[in-house]
Parts: structure tokens; C-alpha cells; sequence
């Protein structure tokens, strides 16, 4: 319930967000991801160095020193290292040029989100045997204020919920606002105005990552001194967290709207006819959903994401930079004029579409997809199924006798799915950067983060598991880091190191085939029928996102890998059949259709080879 509870305030966000957004939901879950393995690995490392080298120099005792640096140096670490993902992301221009305010303060709430949860998990994910049901939810009896877990219900029915609560002196079950997430959506949109703003703007940018730092210092440092006169400050300062992510997206999409509009009016070709006609964009959108929903709704979706990629860009770039960009989403909008109508969908083969899919998988390919949901099955049972008080016995199992063993194992063949995973990426590193949409780079290099951090973590698990401690000791000897590792246990670590399996799932280039880059990883793209044949959705509505990555099909003109010019060359017919061709044309596979050229273009003397 921890998880959901973490999980649902990012998706709140993300929600609220829609209007200015254009990162998608499975960008935002891989940066919770990376939040938990990445950030929180990292943290973790360099908190036991500063730590343990300081108590050693100075001369006092590592809980001294533990407890000194929890509130003075601790957070400034913990929120710089939470926004270090969009820090180096910032660093790429063609990340900050087509992401906008919105989505760095979307993205900072997701990697904040995913490191409370692993705080929150480390400190009580192991004791569903102990709690006992109250208010709908559950507590943890170990001092007068307990901790305290909501139940589904007031999860869904809280704004930004915490994964537990502080009880008062046993008080009314309350839900608290995840103040993790509150952090790091503040220093994410610090970290936007200082990619998206300029000249003394930018000097803005300290404000809120000094304000979620300040913020984090009194939290922590009340924990340390709980009489103290901060404490009249924290209460004040958590009876507003709420609203402090709405504030800061409330500032960045009124920026990204003024970017938006802007943008609509003077880049030529990527406003759709029944928009300018009526006036509305928002209900010309809703009107070419609704035509065959789901698919139709797909399209719209992923249209607008890369319309907005390109006006974000457009308002900070020079037209060069950006007019394969805008020749892709001008192609795609004459595409969706031309299937604006109701005839164009009526005869859809979506059964066919389903069979072709199902059809073009190998069984390699199968293998790939099972073995990190075999490997992810034990921790699913120990930490998802036996999180529940009547099944806590799957917990009991887990953690004693031969269960750590088991999930030792399983850890040692995961490191070695890892291992092979990062190979994969390390490979494929050069061509994600020559990708032309900021996302799927982004993407790319966040597996890279979960990767790493769970390869780190999995080794330091080895380490212990092999040695004295064994798979039942704890991790982290002697005195904890924080409260939080104080019950790392090494078995503990090995199930969080298989669940970092679920976000590295698909496996490889699979993950990054619905933008191009599964066929820019495996450079077979002159072998048809395999690598543009994998999507991740199951009935490639995504002919638009195809396009976007640069894909080819199976057609007899050049094309480079990074070039869109392709898309102009298609003709594209208005009503009668030449409708239901443009909606083939966006929903099907059509490696088996040749792109008709328009009288008088030749192919790009640019490129070379031929599928």
C-alpha cells in the first residue's frame, strides 16, 4: 500500500499536468524508478562516505556525527542528488529546448516520489506481521506515535499521500502529504528555470532547490529535537505542502501555454484544419479521438506531445535546428486531416492488426520478455502479497530459514540480467544521443540510471551476503546511516533488487521500440520484418511515434537514420479511400505498402542504402 500511496500522487501530478505536458506516463514511472534505484543508491553511497570519514578525521562517535549531519548536510545532499537526473538531462540543449517548465517539475516529483518509497520501505516494508488494522489502514506499534500506513481508500481520496504517517500521541489515523514528492517537484522546477530561463531569470532558479532544501533541514533536524522552536515552523510549513506543487505548476504551464499559443501562430503546418476552422483546438482533438477509440484517442495523444516538443523548442532554437522536427509533425497533421472523418476508421482490421503482432514475435524474442518476470516473482510475493497482514506468512518465509537463500539466488541471476541489460545500453549509447526527440533520450539514459544503481546495490549485496553476515545479516554494519538503513537487511536488498527488474522491463532495444531506437540499437533495419516490427504497443497505433523516431518500412527509397524527409514525400490523398489509407498510413504496419512519391521529388542525396 506504501507504493500505491507514492504512486498515486505522481500520477495526480501527471494528471493535472496534461494541459502543458508532453512526457509520457512511462517517461514518468522510469524516473520514479530512477528515484529509487538511482538516486537512492547514490545517496546512500555517499552518505556512508562523508559519514564514516568524518567520524574517523574528527574523532567522534559515527552516531554523533550520524545525528549532527542529518539536519545540516543530509538534505542538501539528498535534494541535489534527487535533481541530479535533470540536471545532466538539462545539460543535453536538445533536452532543454523540447521539455518544457512542466515537464521537469513533473519529472522532479517522480524522482522524489521514488525516493521516499524506498525510505519508506527500508523502515517498515518488512513488518506487515506486527501491524495492526485501525481507521482503514494499519499501524505499526513501537513508540506512543506510531507510524501509520492508509488503506486504499484514503490513499485514493488524499491529495499527494504520503507512503506512512506520524501518528500524534495516538491520535486519528491521518493522511500526511508526501513531503519527498513536495521536495523534489520544487527543486525540479528550480532545475527548469534554470535549462528553460535566461539572463537574470535564471538567477530565480536557486530559489525553489534552496527552498525544498530548507525545508528538508527543519523536517529533519525537528526529528532530532522534537521540542524545539522549529518545530511551530514545521507544522506551519506541513499544513501548506500541499500546495506547494500546484504553485509551481501553476507558474510553469502559464509559461508553457504562452510558448504554446506563441508557437501555434507562427510555426507553419502543424495546426490542424478543423482547429483554425473552429477555433478549439481542445475540442477538434476530442472530436479525431473519438472517431475509433482507443486508437484514434492514441494518436491524438502522442501528436500533441510531439507538437508541443517541437513548439518548446521552436520558442528557444533557430528554425534549422528544429525543421525535421517540424517537417515530422507537419506530415503527421496532413495525415489526421485526411482521416478526419468517420469513414476513414470504419473499416479498421483491428483483429488483423492484433494478429499481425502476435505473428511478427520470435520466440527469442518471448524469452526476453519472460525471464525478468520469472526472476521478478519472489519479491512480488514477499513484498507485494505478503505486505498484507493475513498473508504475512509469505514475509516470515522470505526472512528466515532458506528463504533469504532463495532470494539470494535469484538476486545473483539478476545481476547477470543487469549485467547484460547495461551492455545493451552502453551499446546503443551513441545512436540514442543522435535521437532526434528529446524523450526517447531521455528514456535511454534513465534505464542507464536504474541499471547502474542496481548493479551497484547488488554487488554491495554480494559482498555482505558472501561473507560473515550471510543473507540473513544486515547490510550496513556497526551504526546506521539513517533510520531508514538501520534495517537494511541483506535479503531485504536482494527482493528491491529484483523488482528493479519491473522497471527495466521490456528488456533491451524492446524498451525503446515505439520511438525508433530498438532499430537504431540493433542496426538491422535492412532486414524487414524484425526490429520495426516490434512496438510497444500491441496494435502499433503508433505509426506517429514511428515516425517521429525516424523509422523506415519497407520501402524502396533511401532514408538515413536521422532523417524525416521521407514523411514529405508521402502523398497525401483528401477523402474517399485516399481517408482510409491516411488512417492505414497512422495505425497499421505498412512494410508491405510502397510510399508514393510526389511528381517531381527525388530521394535525399544525403543518404545512402535501401531496404
Amino acid at each position: 500500500m506504501m507504493a500505491v500511496a507514492a504512486v498515486w500522487g505522481v500520477l495526480q501530478l501527471f494528471t493535472v499536468s496534461w494541459p502543458t505536458r508532453s512526457v509520457r506516463l512511462s517517461t514518468v514511472l522510469l524516473a520514479f524508478a530512477v528515484g529509487v534505484y538511482g538516486c537512492g543508491a547514490a545517496t546512500a553511497l555517499v552518505e556512508l562516505a562523508y559519514t564514516r570519514l568524518y567520524a574517523h578525521e574528527s574523532g567522534q562517535s559515527l552516531v554523533t556525527v550520524v545525528d549532527t549531519t542529518s539536519h545540516t548536510v543530509a538534505p542538501w545532499v539528498e535534494e541535489l542528488i534527487k535533481a541530479s537526473p535533470l540536471l545532466l538531462a538539462g545539460m543535453s540543449l536538445k533536452v532543454r529546448r523540447q521539455w518544457g517548465l512542466t515537464d521537469f517539475t513533473v519529472l522532479g516529483a517522480a524522482l522524489g516520489g521514488g525516493f521516499g518509497l524506498l525510505e519508506a520501505v527500508l523502515r517498515y516494508g518488512l513488518d506487515a506481521n506486527r501491524a495492526i488494522s485501525r481507521g482503514g489502514g494499519w499501524i505499526i506499534p513501537d513508540s506512543l506515535s506510531p507510524p501509520y500506513v492508509p488503506g486504499l481508500g484514503q490513499v485514493l481520496t488524499a491529495w499527494l499521500p504520503a507512503p506512512f504517517s506520524q501518528l500524534d500521541m495516538l491520535g486519528p489515523p491521518t493522511t500526511e502529504t508526501f513531503s519527498h514528492l513536495v521536495w523534489t517537484a520544487m527543486a525540479g522546477f528550480g532545475v527548469g528555470l534554470l535549462w528553460r530561463s535566461q539572463g537574470w531569470v535564471r538567477l530565480l532558479s536557486a530559489l525553489p532547490i534552496a527552498a525544498a532544501a530548507g525545508y528538508h533541514t527543519v523536517n529533519n533536524y525537528v526529528v532530532q529535537k522534537p521540542t524545539s522552536e522549529a518545530a511551530h515552523w514545521l507544522d506551519s510549513l506541513n499544513g501548506k505542502a500541499w500546495a506547494a506543487p500546484l504553485v509551481c505548476l501553476a507558474i510553469a504551464m502559464l509559461a508553457d501555454l504562452r510558448l504554446i499559443h506563441r508557437g501555434k501562430r507562427t510555426v507553419p503546418g502543424v495546426v490542424l484544419a478543423s482547429e483554425r476552422v473552429d477555433g478549439d483546438s481542445m475540442g477538434a482533438l476530442l472530436r479525431y479521438a473519438s472517431w475509433r477509440l482507443p486508437w484514434s484517442l492514441l494518436i491524438v495523444l502522442r501528436y500533441v506531445r510531439l507538437r508541443r516538443s517541437l513548439l518548446y523548442a521552436t520558442a528557444s532554437a533557430p528554425l534549422d535546428d528544429t525543421e525535421q522536427l517540424r517537417r515530422a509533425a507537419a506530415g503527421i497533421t496532413a495525415l489526421m486531416e485526411a482521416s478526419d472523418n468517420p469513414g476513414a476508421w470504419r473499416t479498421l482490421d483491428v483483429r488483423g492488426l492484433l494478429k499481425a503482432t502476435r505473428s511478427a514475435r520470435s520466440s527469442r524474442q518471448r524469452w526476453l520478455l519472460v525471464i525478468p518476470c520469472v526472476l521478478a516473482l519472489p519479491p512480488l510475493l514477499f513484498l507485494g502479497v505478503g505486505s498484507f497482514t493475513s498473508t504475512a506468512g509469505l514475509q516470515r518465509f522470505f526472512s528466515t530459514g532458506s528463504g533469504p537463500k532463495i532470494l539470494m539466488g535469484f538476486g545473483i541471476a539478476a545481476l547477470a540480467w543487469i549485467a547484460y541489460q547495461l551492455t545493451t545500453l552502453f551499446r546503443t549509447w551513441r545512436t540514442a544521443s543522435a535521437h532526434p526527440t528529446a524523450e526517447l533520450l531521455v528514456v535511454h539514459r534513465l534505464r542507464v540510471g536504474t541499471a547502474l544503481g542496481a548493479a551497484t546495490t547488488g554487488a554491495l549485496l554480494l559482498w555482505r551476503g558472501f561473507g560473515s553476515v550471510g543473507p540473513g545479516g544486515r547490510a550496513i554494519h556497526t551504526f546506521h546511516l539513517l533510520d531508514a538503513l538501520n534495517t537494511f537487511l541483506v535479503y531485504l536488498g536482494f527482493a528491491l533488487l529484483l523488482l528493479s527488474l519491473l522497471a527495466l522491463f521490456p528488456p533491451g532495444g524492446l524498451a525503446l521500440a515505439g520511438g525508433g531506437s530498438w532499430q537504431l540499437a540493433r542496426k538491422g533495419m535492412a532486414r524487414p520484418g524484425r526490429g520495426h516490427r516490434l512496438q510497444l504497443s500491441r496494435l502499433r497505433v503508433s505509426r506517429i511515434l514511428r515516425a517521429a523516431g525516424g523509422l523506415r518500412r519497407r520501402a524502396r527509397i533511401p532514408m538515413k537514420i536521422s532523417s524525416w524527409r521521407n514523411w514529405m514525400a508521402l502523398q497525401v490523398p483528401m477523402g474517399g479511400l485516399a481517408s482510409k489509407q491516411a488512417v492505414a498510413n497512422l495505425t497499421e504496419n505498412t512494410s508491405t505498402r510502397r510510399p508514393v512519391a510526389k511528381p517531381g521529388t527525388r530521394p535525399n542525396p544525403d543518404t545512402t542504402g535501401t531496404e
